[in-house]
């Protein structure tokens, strides 16, 4: 049985073990226990489960458990076959992909069995951080790398694979137009914009209008999404956190990238 996925966290366990989670191509989370994964022996061999790395596994029909009793596919045969080799010499995006992995294991399921499950659910989020992934290590290779436009993509994408991307054509009290409002407003813990007429607050037009920009820009073409910053990335982050009950203080990497 051959799985293929993204390295999202790995776990030393004994001398040269790994437990090692994947964001596999379904969109659902993967629980693998690697025999000699961190490396190491006599050829003094480097680990190739890097964080962001795609790699392919292949399992034995056999399963052990970990510590919490979960049940972890043990890999027979590994190979990597891409890796974001510039990510982790740029302290910044390594706390992006970080804060990417975090919020990945917030909403996607766990896999469950051998049987690599088919759904449409949530292929969109492996979509969405592989596409993330590829295009921050271009950014980085072409040295256009900026942490706030990457994150904005990011977040606009993830939101509208979600299904839970707030309106962005109409006010949420009212149903007026916005783009026909001088002023809007946006209420994160109300999941909606405003106009101007219905609440009273700072005017974000232009982040709605870099909003809709996110929509239509392709990954390939993420330069083209100007004016970005770490504000307006944090009120998206704000808004996913209250859809999901979550409090930004529990993801680590967020007061990281935040501070660096």
């Amino acid at each position: 049985m051959l799985f293929e996925g993204i390295v999202i966290t790995r776990v030393p366990f004994k001398e040269r073990d790994l437990i090692v989670k994947l964001l596999l191509r379904n969109g659902l989370l993967g629980s693998f226990y690697i025999y000699g994964g961190q490396g190491g022996g006599k050829r003094h061999k480097p680990t190739v489960f890097e964080p962001g790395s795609m790699m392919k596994i292949h399992i034995r029909e056999t399963k052990t458990r970990n510590m919490e009793g979960t049940e972890l596919l043990v890999a027979q045969e590994y190979s990597r076959t891409w890796e974001a080799a510039s990510i982790r010499y740029n302290i910044q995006a390594f706390y992006l992909i970080c804060l990417y992995f975090e919020l990945v294991m917030k909403i996607a399921p766990s896999q469950q069995g051998q049987a690599e499950t088919e759904t449409t659910e949530t292929e969109g989020i492996f979509s969405v951080v592989s596409n993330a992934l590829f295009y921050l290590e271009n950014s980085l290779i072409q040295n256009k790398f900026e942490a706030s436009q990457q994150l904005m993509l990011f977040m606009v994408k993830l939101l509208f694979h979600m299904g839970i991307m707030p309106d962005t054509d109409h006010c949420g009290y009212c149903q007026a137009n916005l783009l026909e409002s001088d002023a809007v407003s946006f209420v994160p813990a109300e999941g909606q914009f405003s106009c101007k007429n219905c609440f009273t607050g700072e005017n974000e037009k232009g982040f709605l209008l870099r909003i809709k920009k996110g929509y239509q820009t392709r990954y390939q073409d993420y330069p083209d999404l100007l004016g970005t910053n770490f504000y307006e990335s944090d009120r998206l982050i704000q808004y996913f956190c209250h859809q999901f009950h979550l409090k930004t203080m529990d993801l680590r990497s967020y007061k990281l990238l935040f501070k660096s």
